[in-house]
């Protein structure tokens, strides 16, 4: 039992390792990093500060983590595996036994209590009759094992984040923010004892400036409230003149629309006089039209009939004629279609050259990547002797090509001018046809 109670001495402190004093600040190096049996050690004052400051958050660390084992008392006991992989079995049974105590009254040492016994007799089981003094046990043992506190501290943290997701509509729980104020008062203590009367001072001068700068503000905002109040009745004034201005204008308008009115009314009248004359004038204009629109009608059925008898003479004619052309046009066709044959066996016969051209021109690039090795001195002249044929078929074969092209070209071209002799001479034909039929 004593060599395991003696864990509460073995809980780290975060002070020691963070906390300088007054005197470290101001030149030396701290308790951690010195040797107190030397000359230069820093002076009893220093170190019974330093200790005294490493006792006070020992002693605050015990108490939040008191109070974390506390809160999680509850989710500890349904953790019966945890505990009993961590807690001894002696200290296990006593857990046990405990834990009876507390969930059954009536095996409670409350009982001793006469009054609390009369509770528990009329059905009164609340939280008074259920406290034991076993508790106070029951949280030494726990607090024996530093093994529970990563789980402690876990379960803390979830309880936190669960704690804090909610944010203004949470509930309170009474626990949770007292351990939260416990851990914001340590923070306070241990910063309070790093801090040195130096630095007290220096904030208290800040303050003060803090307070001279805020009184001068002050002063300015008033000075800038008066000056403000003062634009606002000058403003006032100005509004109260451009007020009248805008009464006056309103009255002058309507002064304005008034006369608008009459004039408009003058206007309609004279506006009414003229359209009764102008319907008048209409009127006698739109007989006269009418006994032109009838002269012009009967000018136009004779100009129409003129026109149709000379449509159907020119119809007559062109019928002829498009009939001499599609005669032309089709034997054209028939013409020009034997050439295209003619012009697409050239063109295949001149594809497939091409294509043995590059077949043997591969299958010459193949040779020469297996044989150069073998015939370097060779190559020389049988490449060149190659290309030349090559060129020379090229040239034939392209010169051949190009003497039917442009034999082609010629034959288009005299078809071309015999048509339009043809067409020529049509021409002729018709103009001497509209002649005789104009003599006639």
């Amino acid at each position: 039992m004593d060599a395991q109670s003696s864990g509460t001495l073995q809980s780290p402190s975060t002070f020691s390792g963070s906390s300088k004093t007054g005197s470290s600040r101001s030149g030396v190096s701290s308790a951690e990093d010195q040797d107190f049996t030397k000359d230069n050690a820093a002076s009893p004052i220093d170190l019974e500060c330093h200790i005294q400051a490493e006792r006070i958050t020992k002693i605050l660390d015990g108490a939040v983590y008191k109070t974390k084992l506390a809160l999680c008392l509850p989710n500890l006991v349904q953790e019966y595996r945890t505990l009993n992989s961590i807690l001894s079995p002696q200290h296990m049974e006593d857990l046990v036994f405990i834990f009876e105590q507390y969930d059954n009254p009536l095996f409670s040492t409350s009982l001793l209590n006469m009054a609390a016994m009369e509770d528990i007799k009329t059905g009164d089981i609340s939280l008074k009759n259920r406290l034991n003094p076993e508790l106070g046990h029951l949280m030494y043992i726990m607090n024996s094992y530093p093994a529970l506190r990563p789980i402690v501290e876990e379960m803390i943290q979830e309880m936190k984040i669960e704690y804090a997701e909610f944010g203004e509509t949470r509930q309170r729980v009474t626990g949770l923010d007292y351990l939260l104020t416990l851990e914001h008062f340590r923070e306070l203590m241990i910063r309070q004892m790093e801090t040195t009367a130096a630095e007290e001072l220096a904030a208290k001068f800040n303050t003060r400036k803090l307070e001279a700068s805020n009184d001068n503000l002050l002063a300015k905002i008033k000075e800038y409230t008066e000056t403000l109040k003062d634009e606002n009745e000058r403003f006032e004034e100005t509004m109260k003149m451009k007020s009248a201005m805008i009464a006056k204008l309103e009255k002058e308008l309507a002064m304005l629309n008034q006369e608008a009115d009459v004039k408009l009314k003058k206007k309609i009248l004279d506006s009414d006089r003229q359209m009764v004359l102008s319907t008048r004038a209409h009127i006698v204009k739109n007989e006269m039209l009418k006994e032109e629109e009838l002269e012009s009608k009967e000018n136009y059925e004779n100009l129409l009939r003129t026109h149709l008898i000379d449509e159907k003479n020119q119809r007559a004619r062109r019928f002829k004629v498009e009939t001499q052309l599609l005669s032309w046009l089709q034997k054209y066709d028939l013409e020009m279609g034997d050439k295209q044959v003619d012009l697409d066996d050239y063109t295949e016969k001149y594809e497939d050259e091409l294509r043995k051209c590059e077949e043997l021109e591969e299958k010459l690039a193949e040779q020469d990547k297996e044989y150069i090795p073998l015939m370097a001195e060779r190559e020389a002249e049988y490449h060149q002797e190659m290309t030349e044929k090559m060129n020379k078929f090229l040239l034939e074969h392209a010169a051949r090509v190009i003497q039917n092209a442009w034999r082609e070209v010629l034959a288009n071209r005299a078809e071309k001018k015999r048509l339009k002799k043809l067409q020529k001479k049509m021409q002729a034909a018709a103009a001497a046809a509209e002649k005789k039929g104009g003599k006639k």
